[in-house]
C-alpha cells in the first residue's frame, strides 16, 4: 500500500524500531546467531547490528516486506528466508537468541510458533516475546482494532488478531517448559498499548 512508502512512516516506523533495538539490544549477548521471526522490513535488526555489532541475523517472515531494501543484505551480517512452510526451515538449537517482536498474534497458531522458536533456539540460548497481551475483553478489542488498522497500511500482512491473554501466555510458557529469565513491560510507541516482554530459557 502506497501509505507505508511515504517518508513519514518510514521516519516512525525507524524510531520505532529504533527504540525496540535499544531494549533488545541489551538482552542479547555479544557475537550471538540470532533469529529474527516475523521480521517485517528489518529496520530493527539493523539497528541491533548499530549497538551490537558482533551479532549475525537471519530474518524470516511471510512476505518480503516493501521497505525491505535488497541493500540491507551487503552487510554480511544480515539475511532473510522466506517462510513458505508451516515448519521453521532451521534445524534443532540453530540459535543462540530466537526473538519475536509484536509478531505471534499474526500468526494462525501462536502457541506452535513459540514452540518453533523453542525448538530452534540452543539449549544454552534465549527466547524473547515482545507481545501484546490483554487483561481483559475490553483490552483485547482495543488491541485488535489498532492492530488491524496499523497493519492495513501495509501490503499482504496477516492480520488474523491471534492475540492471548497474559495469563494464557504464562500458562504457555510452563506448559511448553520455558522458565522466565527476565521480565518486563514497555509501552508501544505511537498507540502506548503496553506490551509484554519475557526473555524466557528451555527447561526441557
Amino acid at each position: 500500500m502506497f501509505i507505508a512508502n511515504l517518508p513519514i512512516y518510514k521516519k516512525l516506523t525507524r524510531q520505532r524500531s529504533l527504540n525496540f533495538a535499544k531494549y533488545l539490544a541489551k538482552l542479547m549477548p555479544d557475537n550471538a546467531k540470532v533469529l529474527d521471526f516475523g521480521c517485517g522490513n528489518m529496520f530493527t535488526s539493523k539497528e541491533i547490528l548499530n549497538i551490537r555489532p558482533g551479532l549475525h541475523i537471519t530474518g524470516i517472515d511471510v512476505i518480503k516486506d516493501q521497505n525491505l531494501d535488497d541493500k540491507f543484505f551487503e552487510d554480511q551480517r544480515l539475511d532473510f528466508r522466506l517462510l513458505t512452510t508451516k515448519e521453521l526451515p532451521f534445524e534443532d538449537n540453530q540459535f543462540d537468541i530466537s526473538f519475536s517482536l509484536a509478531v505471534l498474534h499474526h500468526t494462525d497458531n501462536p502457541e506452535y510458533y513459540l514452540s518453533e522458536l523453542k525448538r530452534v533456539t540452543k539449549p544454552t540460548g534465549s527466547i524473547i516475546v515482545i507481545e501484546e497481551m490483554y487483561i481483559n475483553q475490553l483490552d483485547r478489542i482495543y488491541i485488535s482494532s489498532q492492530d488491524w488498522l496499523l497493519n492495513k497500511l501495509k501490503t499482504g500482512v496477516p492480520v488474523p488478531l491471534n492475540f492471548r491473554s497474559h495469563k494464557h501466555y504464562l500458562n504457555e510458557f510452563r506448559k511448553q517448559g520455558l522458565a522466565i529469565e527476565f521480565e518486563d513491560g514497555i509501552r508501544a510507541f505511537l498507540t502506548r498499548m503496553h506490551v509484554y516482554v519475557y526473555k524466557l530459557k528451555k527447561i526441557n
